[in-house]
């Protein structure tokens, strides 16, 4: 892609156009939800309709961070290349689900795809949000344990692994994820406790 069609698809992508985008689906969302129950009636495709506003809502804010990222013109080539990859895989994600919710094809090796690339946005939306808010995301700890928990899911899908043990390691890993995430924050609470009762 040359710099002249790049900076037109720069101006298109934004975090205010993204925002709108995410609004606009879930108002789209309760307009469908209003109409179910005015008319107190529940039809398939007004269920699409409903998925298909709370899928695209889903994208437009998981996919915030790598636009804010790219917008932000990131001075490492990696940053570059993530916000890159994670407007990429999240627009793929979206295609693949909405044929999924529109064509409902019947396909093992379809869904297991779309999985897999759906976890792979948001696995990428998230260390877009990691490099935004602390940079250099490759050191961090809970971004290694993530990483390792997400490839441990695609393998896991695209094998159709059914091993016990092998997804005991994989939710062990997103608990130690999770509680990487929360410790700093209950540190924080902790002192900023710990500083009133020394106040008292």
């Amino acid at each position: 892609m040359d710099l002249k069609r790049l900076n037109q698809l720069k101006g298109l992508l934004t975090p205010k156009a993204y925002t709108v985008g995410c609004l606009a689906s879930l108002f789209a969302g309760l307009v469908v939800v209003f109409a179910m129950v005015l008319l107190a009636e529940y039809t398939k495709t007004r269920g699409r309709l409903l998925l298909t506003a709370l899928v695209v809502a889903a994208y437009f804010f998981a996919s915030l961070g790598p636009v804010w990222l790219w917008q932000g013109s990131p001075a490492t080539r990696a940053a570059k290349l993530l916000s890159r990859a994670g407007i990429g895989a999240g627009a793929a994600a979206l295609m693949l689900l909405l044929t999924g919710i529109w064509g409902t094809p019947n396909s093992d090796a379809f869904w297991k795809s779309t999985a897999i690339i759906t976890l792979l946005g948001l696995g990428l939306a998230y260390l877009a949000v990691v490099e935004l808010r602390q940079g250099e995301f490759i050191r961090r700890f809970a971004v290694w344990v993530f990483t390792s928990a997400a490839s441990l899911a695609c393998i896991g899908i695209a094998a159709g692994i059914n091993w016990p043990p092998y997804w005991w390691v994989f939710t062990l890993a997103v608990i130690v994820w999770v509680a990487a995430l929360l410790a700093p924050v209950a540190m924080y609470l902790g002192r900023g406790v710990g500083r009133r009762f020394q106040g008292r």
